[in-house]
């Protein structure tokens, strides 16, 4: 069936339509036309812009939320070292209770005064003995920032720091290197158990880690994977004064072995007292290597401070520096170390004292006998 263009006769179609403003007008080939008008929509501007504030404060509700769960998170870890904290403050109170009450006189403040009440804040000496581990040395460069700068002297620079700040403020210190030597991991673990320390902190820097891949920033903690309390409240107090010295980024304690979390670091494993190895940023992070360049001073001010925070802390010294342990603080929760160190290590010590007490008749007994040899001869 063919059409035609043409509109049959009789009926009614648009001839023309024109649209005016709002209006339309629409023309019939049989004269009529047809007016329509449209009505101009609005726009509510003022719900928009209350619709887009609540979104505003609902995005905002929700970062609080995350940030206060991550603090959470970091609190319930020294909440659970804090069951095993000595109370210092309490006992020092109580003795105090039980002495008679002196009768005040009056007297003029004086330089002497102020310098004494200066030396009772910070005590001259703190019977704490304390083992420092700059990572790596010689040969072992460590991690390198591809810039020349390589991760066993950065940490060297730091550990002897932390050494003077320590020793400054009346610690004992224990240093596995102080100069750039390679030390075997094993002489390291056996350096620190047979000197009686009752803590130990090792300093690296990351690099190729997996925590650290593809350039992350920020300092971590690592701690036995057992999670001793005494360890993981060095490794915290540690990062809680790194934080305050100025961090990209705190990651938190991390148990076990970078990729292995069933394996430990030697330095963690093979030693007796509570101990941290302390990663201070990536040297694959241009912003971390900058942050230890300005805050190396910070950072071991850091480290000293919360090292003598955590023997107050766990014991083993009073507030005023006096020992409050009568031995080597070990800990508990880690893989025990079937090997007494220091035992073995003296009667190694023994053994040589007689060794050389047998020795030495013989030598002075041949000595002689050259001698009169040589007078012989002439």
């Amino acid at each position: 069936m063919e059409y035609s263009s043409t509109p049959p006769e009789g009926e009614r179609y648009v001839v023309n339509v024109e649209r005016r403003g709002n209006t339309k007008y629409t023309y019939y080939n049989d004269g009529v036309i047809k007016i329509t008008r449209f009505k101009k929509k609005k726009i509510y501007w003022g719900r928009i812009a209350v619709a887009v504030l609540l979104l505003f404060l609902l995005i905002l509700g929700i970062v609080q939320i995350g940030k206060s769960i991550s603090k959470s998170k970091k609190s319930n870890v020294t909440s659970k070292a804090n069951t095993f904290i000595f109370d210092s403050e309490e006992s020092a109170s109580a003795e105090t209770a039980d002495k008679p009450a002196e009768t005040p006189t009056a007297k003029a403040p004086s330089a002497d005064d102020s310098s004494s009440k200066a030396e009772a804040a910070e005590p001259q000496t703190r019977e704490l003995i304390v083992c420092i581990d700059p990572g790596h040395g010689d040969i072992d460069l460590g991690n390198a920032d591809g810039d020349g700068n390589f991760e066993k002297d950065q940490v060297l620079e730091v550990a002897l720091m932390v050494r003077d700040r320590l020793t400054e403020k009346g610690v004992t210190v224990v240093m596995t290197r102080e100069s750039d030597t390679q030390i075997s991991r094993t002489d390291r673990c056996t350096l620190a158990n047979t000197s009686g320390a009752d803590l130990c902190v090792s300093i690296h820097r990351g690099g190729g880690d997996s925590v650290y891949f593809y350039g992350t920033s920020g300092v971590i903690a690592w701690v036995n994977d057992h999670r001793p309390v005494y360890d993981t409240t060095l490794a915290q107090n540690i990062l809680n004064a790194l934080d305050e010295a100025g961090v990209s980024q705190d990651h938190g304690v991390y148990y076990g072995y970078d990729g292995a979390a069933d394996s430990n670091y030697e330095i963690n494993m093979s030693t007796v007292m509570p101990s941290c190895q302390i990663e201070l940023g990536s040297m694959l992070c241009a912003d971390d290597n900058q942050l230890f360049i300005s805050n190396k001073e910070a950072y071991a001010d850091a480290i000293a401070n919360a090292v003598i925070k955590t023997g107050v802390d766990l014991g083993v010294i009073a507030e005023d520096g006096t020992r409050k342990l009568g031995e080597q603080l070990i800990s508990e929760g880690k893989n025990s170390v079937t090997v007494n160190s220091q035992e073995q290590l003296q009667q190694q010590t023994r053994e040589q004292q007689e060794t050389q007490e047998q020795e030495q008749p013989q030598q002075t007994q041949e000595q002689t006998q050259q001698t009169q040899e040589q007078t012989t001869s002439y």
